[in-house]
């Protein structure tokens, strides 16, 4: 029998993995660029663990340290973090910057850095604090959110521990990021914060005190006072007048229509310093909000063409700056009913919200102008509910998950057969089936996103018979008059949710192979 010879075609891959090692070397790097490098190396596996963790044992610069660090978390930590603290513990050859690096990293992976054997180390480095924070806040916006990426999944121990020894550090860049603390949703470290800001002898410290005192929490306010009393005693008192100028109206205000899973989105923007800032917020009506992104200062025009971008993937319409605030407590009040921890980048952009309320409020929408009863047992605008899904305020209403394609997948079995009346009774017996086992359950939640349907409407002044059309869809779910199995904008719903997974098959994408990617998971 003939022996072949195996070719070694992973010479290719390999010299890619150096390649990606070699562009961390990159000065200014972003996060998103470590991201997509990440990314990529985690296909190779092992094969590009191997080559990182050798770098981690040889290189000297504390960048660079944090930067293959990074790298660490898109594989297994069974595999590497044996060797991360081998690295940490048996390296002698690296300055205090480099320590500081590999302890750093050590802590963000859960290790305890101030236990043994790594509390000499820590000593050696001169805290880490002291070196990190300079570094981020050199890094400017970004390096707040990263800063708060970190913060925010912190322990509550080493939360405040953290805030304390701000403190001690003499950037006084630090102001920036106890700023952004002030508001944080916790009201421990709301004190701690405000403590910390009495020991800071510089009137940076006095100002963010005296702007703050308006809004804190009455069990807040006399820690305040005693913060301001300690620095005027120490001779620091602000050269910034105590009345703030007024924040600028927003220059614009969007939304988009809730869909079929409860989500829904927010852009604001504002003239702040004399150029435009964004915030843009993903909200979820049981969640409140999931994520946030934003940009301090672009052009019009950039603008221009985010706002077009935007509308046009996610439908947005324009709304009342008061109706976003209302949308925005709401999400906080969920949020915080939830204990849903709130995006760190939301932290970092609140100041576009400056001078507005948002304390967190539930938000229910009244329609005092209709009879629910009335709506419920017009049997025209329940029969007309099924259009709805015609209507651009509904194009995101359909269910992704891995039970939809399931009846995908029989709804296109059953159009192999040659028998017509089989093929009407079978889709009749998966619509049935569709509704009972995925529809009925959430009938609560989807009464109440029509309901929130209809208020956007009405806020954006839709016309009259498609307001009543949602209202009667909503209140006659669940009724007698139209039982749900039966219900017409349940029945489309249905429909729509197995036609959209259908054509997503018929293009060669399954769901099922991707579980992240359904409705209830986390896709941000």
């Amino acid at each position: 029998m003939e022996c072949r010879k195996k070719i070694d075609e992973s010479l290719k891959e390999r010299h890619g993995i150096v390649h990606l090692l070699e562009r961390l070397k990159k000065e200014n790097i972003s996060l998103d660029e470590m991201e997509e490098i990440g990314a990529k190396l985690q296909k190779s596996g092992r094969r590009a663990l191997l080559p990182l963790v050798r770098r981690l044992w040889r290189e000297r610069s504390g960048d660079l340290i944090s930067r293959y660090a990074f790298m660490l978390d898109f594989f297994d930590d069974d595999v590497w973090i044996d060797q991360l603290i081998q690295i940490a513990l048996r390296r002698n050859d690296l300055e205090e910057e480099g320590k500081a690096a590999l302890l750093a990293a050590l802590k963000g992976y859960g290790v305890d850095v101030n236990a043994p054997p790594f509390a000499r180390l820590l000593a050696e480095a001169g805290g880490l604090l002291e070196l990190t924070l300079p570094r981020l806040l050199e890094m400017g916006e970004e390096g707040e959110i990263l800063f708060m990426d970190d913060f925010v999944y912190c322990p509550q121990e080493a939360r405040l521990a953290i805030i304390r020894e701000m403190a001690k550090i003499s950037d006084q860049r630090v102001l920036s990021l106890l700023e952004i603390l002030l508001w944080f949703d916790n009201p421990d470290v709301v004190r701690e914060t405000v403590v910390t800001l009495g020991k800071i002898r510089n009137e940076g410290a006095v100002a963010l005190l005296h702007a703050f005192q308006p809004y804190a929490d009455e069990s807040v306010k006399e820690l305040v006072e005693r913060s301001l009393r300690r620095l005027a005693f120490l001779g620091i008192h602000s050269l910034t007048p105590l009345t703030a100028t007024p924040p600028l109206p927003f220059h614009s205000t969007y939304a988009s229509p809730i869909d079929g899973a409860g989500y829904r989105s927010l852009w604001l923007s504002r003239r702040m310093g004399g150029s435009l800032s964004t915030l843009y917020l993903h909200l979820h009506e049981i969640a409140g909000i999931k994520a946030t992104w934003g940009s301090s200062a672009i052009t019009d025009k950039e603008y221009e063409s985010q706002l077009a971008e935007i509308c046009s993937e996610e439908g947005m319409v324009e709304i009342t700056p008061d109706y976003t605030m209302l949308l925005i407590r709401d999400s906080l009040y969920r949020s915080r009913q939830n204990f849903t921890q709130l995006p760190p980048e939301f932290y970092v952009r609140r100041g576009i919200l400056r001078g507005e309320n948002i304390t967190p409020a539930p938000y229910i929408p009244e329609f005092t102008e209709y009879d629910p009863k009335d709506l419920a047992v017009s049997s025209r605008r329940v029969a007309e509910s099924s259009a709805l899904f015609d209507d651009e305020y509904f194009a995101g209403w359909f269910m992704a998950n891995a039970r939809v394609y399931d009846f995908a997948e029989e709804w296109n079995e059953l159009e192999k057969a040659d028998n017509d009346n089989a093929q009407v009774e079978g889709v009749e017996s998966i619509l049935a089936r569709f509704c009972r086992e995925l529809i009925v359950p959430e009938t609560e939640r989807i009464r109440e996103r029509l309901l929130l349907t209809a208020d956007l409407m009405r806020q954006t002044g839709r016309e009259k018979g498609v307001m009543e059309k949602t209202l009667a869809a909503a209140h006659s779910i669940g009724s007698a008059q139209a039982p749900d199995l039966f219900h017409p904008f349940l029945k489309r719903f249905a429909f729509e949710s197995i036609d959209m997974a259908r054509e997503a098959l018929a293009e060669g994408y399954d769901l099922r192979q991707h579980p992240f990617g359904e409705d209830d998971d986390d896709w941000e």
